[in-house]
């Protein structure tokens, strides 16, 4: 998700006109029941272990830790510190999953110098076509949770953060903007959910790019998944930035955020550029549901960073 190509927004609702009563996707908000946790190869979805709080929490996780190209930084080894509500895994190499089950919040660090050019996936730097470290807060919508889109009047994507630090570990001199970055975004799967559809299973990655190193404010981006060997092969569109972002202003270093934005539209003009470039053919706006979600860092530069993540919800009505 490296070349960008700028569009408009001309239609975005950014805050609610009156105050209306929505309803909220994501189930278990305080992470009280813990994390499933990916493999640290990539292309492998299936769940490699869980981050139970010591074997406390009281069902199945809903939430799940994406963790691929972190070699050297598998979180299911890490070690497990608790103290009262906080719950603390941290790897020999830096990368650490805290929660606050009280306040229901969540600290993503993830430490990418202890990766490349270490036992890692690429070289330090990473070149082109070589693959990079996710840390990722999943959510998997189960066949009863998926979103139908066409008859809501609104669909919020609703967070606060703060990026606590981001430390450049790039060696000098070396940074190639074209290949290099430190991205902290959030996508959603917006998916043809109708069985009789020849399109049925097929998707669109939505996402909001909150932090991207290389600009204050991420230009609108469209095009195929791919950089790098293991890619969906999906239709991706990213808005223009600077206009979700006008009154909140752009996401420095330490600084409370809170972006709270009406991406129905959004969806919309999504949807009809993928079909102009020949993505979702056989695909009408009724067949579309939100199916998933994923927000975190992905690291295609040499670069340590954490991120709070004080509240994150989808809300509509």
């Amino acid at each position: 998700m490296i070349t960008f190509l700028v569009l408009g927004c001309t239609s975005c609702q950014f805050a609610p006109e009156m105050e209306r009563e929505y309803q909220k996707l994501f189930s278990d908000s305080k992470y009280r029941n813990g994390f499933n946790v990916t493999s640290t190869q990539e292309g492998i979805g299936e769940t490699q272990g869980v981050l139970d709080y010591n074997a406390t929490t009281a069902t199945s996780p809903k939430w799940r830790i994406a963790q691929w190209n972190n070699i050297n930084n598998d979180i299911l080894t890490g070690s497990y510190i608790n103290d009262l509500s906080l719950h603390k895994y941290e790897t020999k190499g830096g990368n650490t999953v805290t929660t606050d089950t009280e306040n229901g919040v969540i600290t993503l660090k993830i430490n990418t110098s202890s990766e490349y050019g270490l036992n890692g996936i690429t070289h330090n730097q990473r070149k082109e076509g070589e693959s990079w470290p996710h840390l990722l807060l999943e959510y998997m919508l189960a066949d009863d949770e998926i979103l139908k889109i066409s008859d809501k009047k609104e669909i919020r994507m609703d967070i606060a953060y703060n990026i606590l630090s981001l430390d450049d570990m790039m060696p000098s001199g070396t940074t190639n903007n074209s290949l290099h970055s430190a991205q902290f975004q959030w996508y959603i799967t917006v998916q043809n959910r109708n069985e009789a559809s020849a399109d049925y299973g097929k998707y669109i990655w939505f996402g909001l790019s909150f932090y991207e190193k290389r600009y204050d404010f991420p230009p609108a981006y469209a095009a195929q998944d791919g950089g790098k060997e293991h890619n969906t092969g999906a239709f991706i569109y990213v808005p223009d930035m600077a206009e979700i972002m006008k009154n909140e202003g752009k996401t420095e270093i330490g600084k409370n955020m809170h972006v709270d934005v009406n991406i129905l539209p959004l969806i919309e003009s999504a949807f009809d550029l993928a079909q102009q470039r020949n993505y979702l053919q056989n695909t009408v706006w009724e067949d579309l549901f939100v199916t998933s979600s994923n927000i975190g860092w992905e690291m295609p530069g040499t670069y340590d960073a954490t991120v709070r993540i004080d509240s994150i919800n989808i809300k509509y009505y």
